[in-house]
């Protein structure tokens, strides 16, 4: 069964987004409601301004881009932590941040989907050391080999304040010699593949959409502005869930049941019982 196969099922647009996904590893496009996400940062903002209020820090000239000018990196973790607490408090958050890209996510993963029980807040201020994350591949910490990041920059996501990426190819390369014994640390693989790394460039307004099993990560932030971003993952429902801290219904919860599923798992509720 190959993509000759069934790509006549496809539309023209939906073929060219699956070949740049597969052959890249990623989507950069324009999220699909300019103001669903401004009212998502609106969000963040408020939250980030009652917790500067809170801590005696003052807020009147507060934007994300700037906030190193008023939170203290030895803080910022206890800010990442409120506010990833307050925004899913929200009870539409994970509707109103699947709406972003729902479009390209169904062509891209499929119409039936599972999503993280959380969205995710990142924070990469100007030469905080604690917000590098160095490099890794969710598929090598037990994350489904099927599932996507949506990731979405509250403010412009570029150079040393963005994060990078390998690509597919270079991915499964570094994973084979990993199992040759080639390589002992990810810190010997980034530096073997560091000029291959693509530093991706997203500005507000949009979207990335990435395939998490390749390897990626971000630096230590030497631009002017802050970085800060959301991220959630997405699978097909009817993937499989190898692992049992990362299995539907718990880390990952349906959203976009069909009817004719929902008919077949009553049925075969029903003949269970």
């Amino acid at each position: 069964m190959g993509e000759h196969s069934n790509s006549e099922f496809f539309t023209a647009e939906e073929r060219a987004l699956s070949a740049e996904f597969l052959s890249n590893g990623f989507i950069v496009s324009d999220a699909e409601s300019p103001k669903i996400l401004e009212s998502i940062s609106d969000n963040i903002s408020q939250i980030t301004k009652n917790w500067l209020s809170n801590n005696n820090l003052g807020n009147k000239t507060f934007d994300l881009a700037n906030s190193h000018e008023f939170v203290p990196n030895d803080q910022l973790n206890d800010l990442r932590l409120t506010i990833f607490a307050e925004i899913n408090k929200h009870a539409d958050i994970r509707q109103r941040y699947f709406s972003l890209a729902r479009n390209t996510l169904s062509s891209l993963v499929g119409n039936e989907l599972a999503m993280q029980n959380k969205v995710n807040v990142s924070i990469q201020q100007p030469n905080d050391e604690s917000s590098v994350l160095p490099m890794h591949s969710d598929i090598w910490t037990g994350d489904s080999p099927f599932q996507v990041v949506l990731w979405v920059p509250l403010t412009d996501a570029s150079k040393s304040n963005s994060m990078f990426f390998l690509p597919p190819n270079k991915s499964r390369e570094a994973r084979q010699r990993v199992a040759a014994g080639e390589f002992n640390s990810m810190d010997q693989i980034e530096i073997e593949y560091k000029s291959q790394l693509i530093t991706m460039d997203v500005s507000y307004g949009k979207v990335l959409i990435f395939d998490s099993s390749c390897l990626h990560g971000n630096v230590l932030n030497l631009t002017k502005t802050a970085r800060w971003s959301m991220n959630c993952r997405f699978t097909g429902l009817l993937t499989p869930f190898t692992n049992p801290e990362r299995r539907l219904g718990t880390y990952y919860l349906p959203i976009t049941t069909r009817a004719a599923t929902k008919m077949g798992l009553s049925l075969l509720g029903s003949q269970e019982g």
